[in-house]
């Protein structure tokens, strides 16, 4: 697992008040010192940073928002000394999350599903991205989405947000699940290639970067997914249940982070693209503008992850897990987090 860490250490000093120690003089008018006036100040330790490891999942913009909260020093502001790794898929970091390798991670609201699914109690106590966002791109010889059906689509992986962003494609244009073939490409460079060599013929990729980079390699866009226009959780901050409920303190301080970093995506566009070159590592400055441009106004400035986006999700997860079926949104969400920021005043002074 390739891992980007960005460890902060809190130094403390202690303090030490000297001792006055006073003698007695010799003779009879000999008088003690007067003792000073006031009370000496008492030291304060400060607070250790509490030690969290966590991960971003995807090589894309819209998961900028904790490299740059680590690179704004905002973990550090809120008593966070974050280890952030990169973990390729969403799919992988559910893994990480229930073996405990690491606590917390941002992840698209089809991996909480299906965790569920599986008996994991994995929650989501905000949301980031709450619609979704794709570009179906084609490779030669495919000019619309009607005649994609039968045809080999190349995902980053089965189970990850894009694979189950086609549940969704599916349902509009009223194919059957087994209608779609897919193949495993690892990653968007892999999808690519899929299309250059034929190995594939369509694939479905985040905006703007990834589709652009798909343009540049000879692809052409078939169908935006916006046009659908309706909620659909995608990228949100998740954990264990039961982590989450013994580090609210940890919790709360990344979310405090992730509130901050959203907030700054609009106001300082020459910090974020240089962390959107630094960590998707892009040179090519039409993209990081693009990246930048596609999220500047998408952010949720009170982030709750929202149950009719997550219904859908459920509905795209069902489609090939039946255990999907009965599961309910509240069950995987847990609002208190975004909710004690809220009523605190703590968004509203941020975005002040």
């Amino acid at each position: 697992m390739e891992r980007i860490s960005r460890r902060t250490f809190l130094r403390s000093t202690a303090a030490f008040g000297g001792l006055a120690v006073i003698s007695a003089c010799a003779g009879p008018s000999a008088t003690p010192s007067a003792a000073p006036s006031g009370s000496a100040a008492v030291p304060t330790a400060t607070p250790k940073p509490i030690a969290v490891k966590g991960a971003w999942v995807a090589m894309t913009a819209n998961q900028m928002i904790w490299p740059i909260a680590v690179e704004a020093g905002y973990f550090k502001k809120y008593g966070i000394d974050l280890d952030l790794s990169y973990i390729n898929g969403s799919s992988t970091a559910v893994p990480a999350l229930i073996n405990g390798d690491i606590g917390i991670t941002t992840v698209a609201g089809s991996a909480v599903v299906s965790a569920q699914a599986g008996g994991q109690d994995l929650v989501m106590i905000a949301g980031f991205l709450n619609k979704a966002v794709w570009k179906v791109m084609a490779g030669p010889g495919i000019t619309s989405i009607d005649q994609v059906r039968g045809k080999t689509i190349a995902v980053t992986r089965i189970g990850n947000a894009d694979y189950f962003a086609w549940q969704t494609i599916a349902a509009r244009q009223g194919w059957k699940s087994d209608e779609l073939k897919f193949v495993s490409a690892n990653d968007v460079p892999g999808q690519i290639t899929f299309l250059k060599t034929g190995n594939a013929q369509v694939i479905a990729v985040s905006p703007p970067n990834n589709a652009l980079a798909a343009t540049q390699a000879g692809a052409k866009e078939i169908l935006d997914t916006s046009v659908y226009d309706e909620p659909e959780q995608q990228v949100g901050l998740v954990a264990m249940r039961k982590w989450l409920g013994e580090n609210r303190p940890a919790a709360l301080g990344a979310l405090k982070a992730s509130v901050e970093a959203m907030a700054r995506w609009p106001k300082d566009p020459p910090f974020v693209k240089d962390v959107i070159k630094k960590y998707l590592k892009i040179e090519d400055q039409q993209v990081i503008d693009a990246g930048y441009d596609a999220y500047a106004k998408i952010w949720p400035q009170v982030p709750y992850p929202t149950e009719p986006g997550l219904q859908r999700v459920i509905d795209q997860v069902a489609a090939t897990n039946a255990k999907a079926k009965d599961l309910k949104p509240q069950q995987m969400i847990d609002r208190s987090f975004v909710q004690e920021l809220e009523s605190s005043g703590f968004i509203a002074q941020i975005y002040k």
